[in-house]
């Protein structure tokens, strides 16, 4: 009996240990678990500083003009919100709007507005505000430059309290995506306060997920979290700080030593040492749009278009591309991406031969002047196309300025030829519209031709989306025919982070959303 009872002893005793092995084992792996999504879970607080390329250049449509340069659209995006978005797929993404329902017709949308959201200076978000809004834009006394690529929308009429109808002169295929875009202050709704106030553009009030602090011109602007944002659980962080720094190494090297912990980059080097590096991580997002140089066709020596015909076949892409950005964005031929295919584009390859003999009927010397960018990499552009240029007999002279200064000549017609964009868009053919219809006042070119005209207006009339496709593919062809602008290279957008930084969505149009960014330590 003993040794039964001691046998019987033994294996309760391994019984109870394994119950309390297996006891402490399922609390471990508990604790595990809970402390794991406690680790992924949103921290909240701390203060993001973002380097970016540029100052801004304002945030009232009628004053700063439709589309914004890259980081201030990040900037504008984080106070002031669309009605939608696209998200990575294209897909429409409610925000300010919760549904939108087309007439039979396709010449009316009906749009359902979200209720309980307030701008940041208390005045409510309703319908009120968006005819507001696009009533300003839709004005002709308003002169507002992107006028010409939104006139298909006739009016916006209010319905009730939270229902807008959208009005159009006909049919139109890109209008859901036009209202989904986040890159210009079209889309973008301010407080109608604000804007009757006239203090929008210095000081922006939205109703998004931060509220505008302070704005230090060349130095920093500051947005702070909104408290009563329609989001309860967003933003994370307290506070952004935006600070503007040209040079990109300066960028770099204020992301490593920890003065910053967010930076815009295009420069593929510095792209290739983040790569390398294990304390960073490189966010990117697939663009259409393009690099260009645009040329002032009213003005010697580009009114001549064999002389834009010799530029093109002189600057050579692929070097530039390859010398300018080290390959961080792609060689293109047209605008649209990976949106439309155009296989036969008339894009005029690299031949300086040509260029030569068309440059030969010209029969005088040329010295033209270059705007660009006062960043690095726009006196890399200066010096590379002062290079290409010289090889056909064409003095060049490069003159860097900020921003703001270029975009100004640009917009004045005082300029010979300048570094410029197309912006990435969820549709390219409003924007096309915009810049070479012969009377769009965003025609900055100065470009003429009638050919030009009829298909853009015929692929704005068009309801059938591959017969509109061939035609916006026309349309590359005859841009690459005239050469009122040049390609420089693709869209391709990137931010570099430190490897605490969580919570960065897939980037659309270069945007990256700044809401649910959060630090995990």
């Amino acid at each position: 009996m003993q040794n039964m009872s001691g046998i019987g002893n033994t294996a309760i005793r391994k019984s109870g240990q394994g119950v309390v092995l297996s006891i402490l084992l399922f609390l471990l792996i508990g604790w595990f678990s809970v402390g794991h999504a406690l680790a992924e879970r949103p921290r909240l607080g701390g203060t993001l500083e973002f380097g970016t390329e540029n100052d801004f250049a304002g945030f009232e449509v009628l004053q700063s003009g439709s589309r914004l340069a890259i980081n201030g659209a990040i900037a504008a995006n984080t106070i002031m919100e669309p009605l939608f978005r696209m998200d990575a797929e294209g897909n429409m993404v409610p925000v300010l709007a919760l549904s939108i329902q087309p007439s039979d017709d396709g010449k009316a949308y009906t749009i359902v507005l979200r209720q309980k959201v307030q701008f940041h200076d208390g005045t409510p978000f309703n319908a009120d505000a968006i005819v507001y809004h696009w009533g300003r834009l839709l004005n002709p006394e308003n002169k507002f430059r992107g006028l010409a690529a939104m006139s298909v929308i006739a009016s916006v009429s209010k319905i009730d309290d939270f229902t807008v109808k959208f009005h159009l002169k006909h049919a139109w295929i890109p209008f859901q995506k036009v209202i989904s875009s986040t890159r210009g202050l079209i889309d973008l709704i301010p407080s109608p306060k604000a804007v009757e106030m006239g203090t929008q553009d210095r000081t922006p009030v939205g109703t998004g997920p931060f509220k505008f602090k302070a704005w230090k011109s060349g130095d920093s602007f500051t947005v702070v979290k909104n408290p009563d944002y329609w989001r309860k659980d967003l933003p994370y962080v307290d506070e952004i700080i935006f600070k503007p720094m040209p040079d990109a190494q300066t960028r770099y090297a204020s992301l490593k030593s920890g003065q910053l912990n967010m930076i815009w980059m295009d420069q593929g080097n510095i792209l290739s040492k983040a790569q390398a590096d294990a304390s960073l991580k490189i966010h990117s997002g697939e663009d259409n749009g393009a690099e260009i140089f645009i040329l002032n066709t009213s003005k010697p020596p580009f009114d001549d278009v064999n002389v834009r015909r010799a530029v093109a076949h002189a600057l050579n892409q692929e070097r530039q591309v390859k010398m300018v950005y080290n390959e961080s964005i792609p060689v293109v031929h047209h605008p649209f991406g990976n949106s439309c295919d155009c296989p036969d584009d008339g894009y005029r390859e690299y031949h300086p031969d040509k260029a030569r003999q068309l440059l030969s009927a010209y029969g005088q010397p040329m010295e033209i002047e270059l705007l660009h960018s006062n960043s690095k990499r726009g006196q890399d552009i200066g010096e590379i196309t002062q290079f290409l240029l010289k090889e056909v007999g064409i003095t060049v002279n490069p003159v860097g300025l900020d921003f703001g200064p270029v975009v100004k000549k640009v917009i004045g017609g005082q300029y010979q030829i300048s570094t410029w964009r197309i912006s990435s868009r969820p549709d390219q053919g409003p924007a096309l519209f915009l810049m070479f219809h012969s009377q769009s006042r965003a025609n900055y070119s100065h470009y003429q031709n009638p050919e030009m005209d009829h298909l853009l207006i015929a692929q704005r009339m068009e309801t059938d989306a591959d017969k509109r496709n061939k035609m916006l593919c026309q349309i590359a062809r005859l841009i690459n025919e005239d050469a009122p602008i040049i390609y420089r290279g693709g869209m391709r957008s990137h931010i570099i982070t430190h490897a605490e930084v969580e919570g960065i969505p897939p980037m659309k149009d270069g945007i990256v959303r700044l809401e649910e960014v959060w630090f995990s330590q």
